[in-house]
């Protein structure tokens, strides 16, 4: 039987590297996190011949595709890719001795003013969709909206010398939503329905390389309540989720008594989010990836269970493995 190959395949400015850049690459690592940043590339190179550094050193801003190549990987004929995405280069590095680089790629354009330009202005009567759908135009990627049960409904909300990235990262996480940053898409998602979802594999005893578990009580909530003040009347009102003996008190600013609602709601499934955490070391598996969920057999006790990837770090190399963070889905969400 041939024995299982893996390499990543890369492709700058639409042009497959060359088989002397394949012959100086080292370690390509994508990481794929489930929210609030950039999907991200980066490349260990040999640049014993200074090439990199100079007639190869690829110009920043310009575009990288990558995809993980398996070759006969569960049983001989096995032969599958999985696509990584596009990503803009921004970011070189050398040092020595021996002479070594590495260079990177986010998932965003570098160029545009989504990360780099903060701005000032007042949203009035708009919805969070809508507000998405301006600010990824503006930068020139598209919005994928994946969230059931209609849009969130907002009266006004400032920005205030914030990026586009950073204002709608929040604006999204106040109203119990996730961002996610992918082959110049801009993906809004509800994490606690992902977390919901059937799992797509299992990852048994016999597969984990190097583990750790950490779990905690403290900082974890049974319901919450947000106190704001009514704009019209100015009144004081309470809006209350779950019950228990562990309340989160919040207060702040809110339209209405299902805007609070869904404010503090967002604020106790953030704070129980990652209660118990695993991360584990395991054998490369293409199309695994953050978001998903997993199920963990063979730890015992209750390290076994169903998790959530809040991010998966594929290595390519002379091997191929996978770091994954994973987060306990243990059914507290309101």
């Amino acid at each position: 039987m041939r024995p299982r190959r893996a390499e990543a395949a890369l492709t700058w400015n639409g042009a497959a590297v060359t088989t002397d850049m394949i012959g100086s690459k080292g370690v390509v690592t994508y990481t794929d996190p489930a929210d609030g940043e950039s999907d991200t590339i980066d490349i260990e190179i040999n640049d014993r011949d200074a090439k990199w550094a100079g007639d190869w050193l690829p110009q920043k801003g310009d575009t990288l595709t990558a995809q993980i190549l398996i070759y006969d990987w569960d049983a001989e004929g096995d032969d599958r890719s999985f696509d990584c995405g596009s990503f803009t280069l921004d970011d070189y590095s050398f040092s020595g001795w021996p002479r070594t680089g590495t260079i990177s790629g986010v998932s965003v354009p570098a160029d545009t003013s989504f990360k780099t330009t903060k701005r000032t202005k007042t949203w009035e009567k708009a919805t969070l969709q809508a507000i998405g759908q301006e600010i990824a135009s503006r930068a020139g990627i598209s919005l994928v909206w994946d969230v059931e049960g209609g849009d969130v409904p907002i009266e006004t909300v400032e920005q205030t010398e914030q990026t586009d990235c950073e204002f709608y990262t929040q604006l999204c996480e106040t109203y119990g939503l996730s961002l996610k940053l992918y082959a110049w898409k801009l993906v809004v998602y509800d994490r606690e329905a992902y977390k919901a979802k059937e799992p797509v594999d299992t990852i048994r005893r016999e597969d984990i390389q190097t583990w750790n578990w950490h779990t905690k009580l403290e900082g974890t909530y049974t319901g919450g309540e947000y106190t704001y003040t009514e704009p019209n009347s100015e009144e004081e009102i309470k809006a209350t989720v779950g019950e228990g003996p562990r309340i989160l008190k919040e207060s702040g600013k809110a339209d209405n008594a299902a805007d609070a609602r869904r404010k503090i709601t967002a604020l106790v499934n953030k704070a129980n989010h990652g209660a118990t955490t695993l991360s584990v070391t395991i054998q490369g598996r293409p199309g695994l990836v953050a978001t998903q969920c997993v199920t963990v057999e063979g730890m015992g006790g209750a390290i076994d269970g169903k998790y959530y990837i809040d991010s998966a770090a594929s290595k390519i190399g002379s091997g191929y493995t996978m770091d994954l963070e994973l987060s306990k889905v243990e059914g507290g969400s309101l």
